[in-house]
């Protein structure tokens, strides 16, 4: 029993000092260019290694034996023209491990060259995932390259805020909205106002984002990059996205509160107006919506889709005919190409027109002079309404409603020659 003790205890003392050669020649053979050496010595010792008790495992060798890896790795990634992601994975855990190690026993001798590689690291990473979203299209492939940068900055001390945002809009193209909401929310409570730096890459002489000014001026000073540029903050992009990721998974208490926020946080923002404004019409909040066009236009008092909208609602739905006509028509002022403001403007005389139809049905058939009076009054309205008519179909000649409210018009006018061409511009669309 005690010669197979010692003869154990001799195995595994011969197997830690075997890891030595090992991790030295892989060493020797990646300076001299050879790797397919290189990693065969480096995986030799990983797998020497791995058969080890963390515990019995040569505190003095680990850190070389981590950093030699990662160095093995990353140049085998490299001569593989990027196309092994694999490798670099292996590099960036060897890298991190070696930091990781050499934190925890408070000696520092090859963290530094490993710390000074990460970011190397995770620049390629953000090449992968770029690649990956742009020439492949492989949006999940592209999602875990930006986590691992994200990850990678995170072991250096940068919040890599802007790789963080690529992430949440990626998942949300991929439809992970557990992912995306997670996302947002991290970037808002960070309250990251998305102010990109982008620097030109002197590699191929184009312009590219950074992750912060850091990042950038590491760059710069390596003269790797230049030119550094520095945008303005997008931060309510990320209210914009939450919400929108609240919608589409039916998170209605949770859409309704935030919006307010929202709101509260970027109370000029036209997109939020807008989303507050079909919140307020989904609701059939109508005076709610109309407070909140009038608080658009207060601000914004010729912008056309506010002006639209608030005559929609008065004509539509609150049934105030002359409300509804003073929007329209100042719409139309703002932009006398906005269709929609022209054609209701046209509908509204149709409406009337219908109206007086109706007072003519309801005569006694002895009223020949009320008839006449409101027969001529019936033809102003369509004759209005034709002039709006004709002004949509100059801006539109193909739109539906547009054509067949002229072809009425002109029936009921009697220009059945003019209602016979729009019924043939119809049957040709």
């Amino acid at each position: 029993m005690k010669t197979t003790a010692f003869f154990g205890a001799l195995v595994l003392s011969i197997s830690m000092f075997a890891q030595a050669p090992s991790v030295s020649s892989a060493k020797i053979a990646m300076d001299r260019g050879d790797l397919t050496e290189a990693k065969k010595y480096i995986d030799e010792a990983s797998g020497i290694i791995n058969e080890q008790p963390v515990e019995t495992r040569n505190a003095k060798l680990m850190p070389k034996y981590y950093a030699y890896r990662g160095q093995v790795y990353y140049k085998l990634f490299k001569d593989e023209a990027l196309t092994a992601p694999e490798y670099l994975d292996e590099a960036s855990q060897s890298f991190a491990d070696c930091i990781a190690f050499e934190a925890s026993t408070g000696k520092k001798r090859y963290s530094k060259e490993a710390e000074e590689m990460l970011p190397y690291v995770a620049a390629d990473y953000i090449t992968m995932a770029e690649d990956n979203n742009f020439n492949k299209g492989n949006k999940e492939a592209a999602i875990k390259a930006y986590e691992s940068a994200y990850k990678l900055r995170q072991t250096l001390g940068t919040l890599d805020t802007l790789t963080l945002s690529y992430i949440g809009y990626l998942s949300q193209d991929v439809k992970d909205f557990t992912r995306a909401e997670e996302v947002y929310k991290s970037l808002i409570d960070m309250n990251f106002k998305n102010i990109l730096w982008t620097g030109i890459l002197l590699e191929d002489g184009q312009r590219y984002p950074f992750p912060d000014k850091k990042t950038l001026d590491f760059y710069i000073q390596t003269e790797r990059a230049a030119e550094p540029q520095r945008s303005e903050s997008i931060a309510h992009e990320f209210y914009i996205q939450l919400l929108w990721v609240y919608n589409e998974t039916k998170q209605t208490e949770q859409y309704d509160a935030f919006l307010k926020t929202a709101r509260a946080a970027f109370p000029n923002n036209d997109n939020l107006l807008k989303m507050e404004l079909q919140s307020f019409l989904d609701k059939e909040d109508f005076d709610g919506a109309l407070a909140n066009l009038e608080e658009a236009l207060v601000s914004d008092p010729k912008n056309a889709l506010y002006l639209y909208n608030a005559g929609f609602i008065y004509h539509q739905k609150k049934k105030d005919l002359v409300k509804g006509r003073e929007y329209y028509s100042a719409a139309m002022e703002a932009d006398p190409g906005y269709l929609d403001a022209v054609y209701m403007l046209g509908l509204m005389h149709i409406d009337a027109s219908n109206v007086v139809v109706e007072k003519m049905n309801d005569l006694p058939r002895n009223a020949k002079k009320e008839y006449d009076k409101l027969n001529a009054e019936k033809d102003v309205e369509l004759a209005n309404a034709l002039v709006y008519f004709e002004k949509a179909y100059g801006i539109n000649a193909k739109d539906d409603a547009t054509l067949q409210a002229l072809r009425e018009v002109y029936y009921k006018l009697g220009k059945y020659d003019d209602a016979k061409r729009i019924m043939e511009e119809m049957g040709n669309i």
